[in-house]
């Protein structure tokens, strides 16, 4: 192509026709400008295909993981819940009597029991963390969900510190209060329970304690509505489109 270009270059100098060369000169410069942007345009199409497809499997994984983190979260708030009436129960029976009945012991028992717990939310987002890694947040076109993700672990780090602050309270008040009085699991079968205990302020301090923390992960922060709403929003945007 290139030679049969040339022959006729070389035809129209030799019979001194300049005006048709610089004609032809012209025309072909518009010929390779042309080709060279049709060229560019298939190669941003190719490259936009390619960035398409790769947004369309990054999604699908993002909506997979976040739909199993959905249902990670539901467990875990059903499990504070459930604490939160235990105590809230407790709490009704204030104050207990010096020489409780058995019905009501048996029913203290039940609930002590179930106030403990150790639930926490902790959410698979290797997802996410594979585009922090790379920092590829871009390749996420819609710019709602791309501020979603970017945004998504400091709301995870701050709802955590609420779980984290109930825990800590377990482990470095509620337990080592009750391990001194009562037998393990609560059972009331061993002769060195000290029901007398059940009548002090201190005793109901520690429930009151442990309701309060319980009631701020589920409702006085607001970490955990933040922290649904995002989540559902993340499944909604992710979600496949029909005609994919």
């Amino acid at each position: 192509m290139n030679s049969f270009f040339r022959n006729i270059r070389k035809t129209l100098v030799n019979e001194g026709k300049t005006s048709k060369y610089l004609k032809y000169a012209l025309g072909e410069i518009i010929l390779v400008v042309i080709g060279i942007l049709i060229a560019l345009q298939i190669n941003n199409w190719n490259e936009k295909r390619i960035n398409s497809n790769k947004e369309k499997a990054i999604l699908a994984d993002i909506h997979k993981e976040f739909v199993n983190n959905q249902k990670q979260l539901d467990s875990v708030v059903n499990g504070h819940q459930n604490i939160f009436k235990n105590c809230r129960k407790i709490i009704q029976m204030f104050p207990i009597k010096s020489k409780p009945k058995q019905q009501t012991l048996d029913s203290l028992s039940h609930y002590l029991f179930w106030s403990y717990g150790g639930v926490t939310f902790n959410p698979s987002q290797s997802s996410i963390d594979a585009l922090t890694s790379t920092s590829s947040f871009n390749i996420i076109s819609n710019e709602r969900l791309r501020n979603r993700l970017i945004s998504w672990n400091d709301l995870v780090k701050d709802y955590q510190e609420e779980e984290q602050a109930s825990r800590d309270y377990v482990l470095n008040q509620y337990d080592p209060y009750f391990s001194k009085y009562f037998d393990w699991n609560f059972n009331f079968n061993d002769p060195r329970n000290n029901f007398d205990v059940l009548q002090t302020l201190e005793f109901e301090f520690k429930v009151r304690g442990r309701y309060d923390l319980v009631d701020q992960i589920l409702n006085t922060s607001g970490e955990l509505q933040k922290l649904k709403e995002s989540l559902e929003e993340i499944i909604m945007l992710t979600k496949p489109k029909d005609n994919d």
